[in-house]
């Protein structure tokens, strides 16, 4: 493969020299030859002088994306070694559950890759065309690190389709079962990584489950919106409460669901309701229900910042009819796994819609991902996930 060049204009180097991984165009001030998918490109200054090397990706609003700062040769040698050191760092997280993200794209050194354990098998994305090119040497260097049992590719994803990549999704190797059992924090789940959402299971909340947990007695009613499969209803049955609601759009998360808590052998009582959460929740408030936690976990809404303002509306309508559902000690769960939709917006909309209804609230808590999902503070675009915890006082 032909090694390109791309030369920044004066001044953007720093931000490369600063572990920044992406080269937008604005920061170019030169890019002699073709661009293509995967073509590895070496990143100068304006004068000429090696910063680092990446590769390209056509239609990515990130021209260049960086894989090293040295000038070390990229091959099936390099790729083992990034997945072998960020899976070695998270050995540690085996000891709670059997499933785990096991590598995370930038914030792991391979900008574009996902690959989630569980329990042998891996769920794998290649969010871009250009990491995409180097498809047989991470499959090659995933299966000496990890000695899968199987591999699937779930490279679905709306952002290739905009990149003109286009989606892909299939067995790579190995067997895929139908469920596979997770383990995690003591509670027991099904994961489907072929007909799941997004790689199989949302491993990100793991720790927003376990702090909500230290406030379920089995007294409890607990409200589970966006829920998936289940993730925090099965946390709120696994410490007893009473009654939990699971709150859907989608049939076969619900369904799976259903499979979790019969896995978890829980007691309370378990609803599920499919449709429109905001929909539903306005239903449950005309009813006059009452719940003492709420969680809102709604997926990415907003996927450029110029959504912003949409998305803060509907996180608005969200926690307002939530907190018709809320009384005095009632706790909600607001989260958000945009990016563009910072802790500040949640804090904001939060507040705004508690004051409609008069009620005054304490922070009792703010988690951000989990270490499987590492935030590299050298690049903002690693910290996505944000929940606020608030309880009426």
């Amino acid at each position: 493969m032909t090694m390109g060049r791309v030369f920044l204009k004066p001044g953007k180097e720093k931000k490369i020299l600063n572990f920044y991984p992406n080269v937008y165009e604005d920061d170019i001030l030169s890019f002699p030859g073709e661009r293509e998918d995967g073509v590895l490109t070496e990143i100068c200054d304006h004068e000429g002088t090696f910063l680092a090397k990446g590769y390209v990706s056509v239609g990515s609003s990130a021209v260049v994306r960086v894989l090293t700062l040295s000038e070390e040769k990229i091959d099936g040698e390099f790729f083992r070694k990034k997945i072998e050191n960020a899976f070695g760092r998270r050995k540690e997280l085996l000891k709670e559950t059997n499933c785990l993200r096991a590598f995370y794209a930038e914030a792991d050194g391979i900008p574009g890759l996902i690959i989630d354990w569980f329990d042998g098998h891996l769920s794998l994305q290649f969010r871009n065309g250009g990491i995409e090119a180097f498809r047989k040497e991470i499959l090659r260097a995933a299966q000496k690190v990890f000695k899968a049992k199987g591999i699937y590719e779930k490279s679905d994803l709306e952002i290739r389709n905009r990149e003109g990549a286009g989606g892909k999704e299939g067995l790579l190797s190995g067997e895929i079962p139908p469920r596979i059992l997770m383990e995690d924090q003591g509670v027991r789940y099904a994961v489907d990584i072929i007909q799941g959402q997004k790689t199989g299971f949302f491993l990100d909340q793991r720790d927003s489950r376990r702090f909500i947990r230290n406030y379920i007695t089995e007294r409890t009613a607990f409200l589970d919106v966006f829920s998936s499969a289940g993730g925090f209803s099965m946390a709120a049955l696994k410490e007893g409460a009473r009654k939990v609601v699971a709150i859907d759009k989608d049939p076969y998360a619900l369904a799976l669901a259903g499979e979790n808590r019969e896995l978890n052998g829980a007691g309370g009582e378990f609803v599920t309701l499919e449709g429109d959460a905001l929909q539903l929740l306005e239903n449950l408030g005309r009813k006059k229900e009452k719940y003492d936690i709420i969680t809102l976990d709604p997926p990415a809404l907003v996927k450029k910042k110029a959504d912003v303002p949409k998305g803060r509306d509907l996180f608005y309508d969200l926690c307002e009819a939530s907190f018709r559902l809320l009384d005095k000690g009632g706790i909600l769960g607001v989260m958000s796994c945009a990016y563009y939709i910072t802790l500040q917006d949640l804090l904001e909309v939060t507040r705004m819609a508690a004051s409609k209804h008069q009620k005054l609230l304490e922070v009792i808590g703010i988690n951000y991902q989990p270490k499987d999902h590492p935030w590299v503070l050298h690049i903002p675009e690693t910290l996505y996930l944000k929940a606020l915890w608030v309880r009426i006082i």
